[in-house]
């Protein structure tokens, strides 16, 4: 089966989503290809140019559900399956105190790299 590049975005995301984002991915490659990570809020509000208050674990509930908008992969194949239309998301996280626990999905990373022309995480 040949993978077809698909237009998988309905609207581009915010720009503070996008940094999000990316931090996350590059946390994410920074840490051995690790899919469970735990990044400290002051990072994330720093990156994002916020203050550390209850507004700003708000924001960034935004910003990952933002995130987290599922993608439609038609004909998607993952570990040897096919799905002839697979909904796949960003991630899983909870805020956890003072920090942001996240399982990255493996099947997201793989749309990602295999699957969308509109790829966000690497451009």
């Amino acid at each position: 089966m040949k993978i077809i590049k698909q237009k998988l975005l309905t609207e581009p995301f915010s720009a503070d989503a996008l940094k999000l984002a990316r931090a996350i991915y590059f946390t994410h490659l920074t840490d051995g290809n690790n899919l469970y990570l735990e990044i400290k809020l002051t990072s994330i509000t720093t990156l994002l140019h916020l203050h550390s208050n209850k507004e700003t674990q708000e924001k960034i509930h935004k910003l990952l559900d933002e995130l987290n908008e599922p993608l439609a992969v038609k004909n998607f194949k993952f570990f040897g399956k096919v799905y002839p239309l697979r909904l796949v998301i960003f991630c899983k996280y909870k805020i956890n105190k003072n920090i942001l626990e996240i399982e990255l999905s493996e099947e997201f990373l793989h749309a990602e790299h295999k699957y969308m022309l509109d790829s966000f995480l690497t451009n």
